[in-house]
């Protein structure tokens, strides 16, 4: 599906396979899973406001901090999250 959308760049990606670091060129389309977009699906989810526990109830997690630990947010997001809650208006 992303190779037929276009999503073919070049990446580089290093993997220690025993104890070397090996470096392969691949297309991006051949990194992406089912677990990318359910992780990309939480954070998106999350950042769009739904609250963590209904997003675990999709997702799965037991508790609150695997949960926040799975989802990736940069100190960016998180900042510009908080300054759009009622809270800090």
């Amino acid at each position: 599906m992303c190779r037929c959308v276009g999503i073919n760049d070049l990446v580089s990606v290093s993997r220690t396979e025993g104890n070397e670091l090996v470096e392969r060129n691949q297309q991006k389309w051949e990194l992406i899973s089912t677990h990318t977009a359910r992780r990309s699906g939480a954070t998106n989810m999350y950042l769009a406001g739904i609250p963590s526990i209904s997003i675990m109830k999709i997702t799965g997690h037991k508790t609150e901090k695997s949960f926040l630990k799975y989802i990736k947010i940069s100190q960016e997001e998180n900042a510009k999250l908080l300054s759009g809650h009622k809270f800090f208006q």
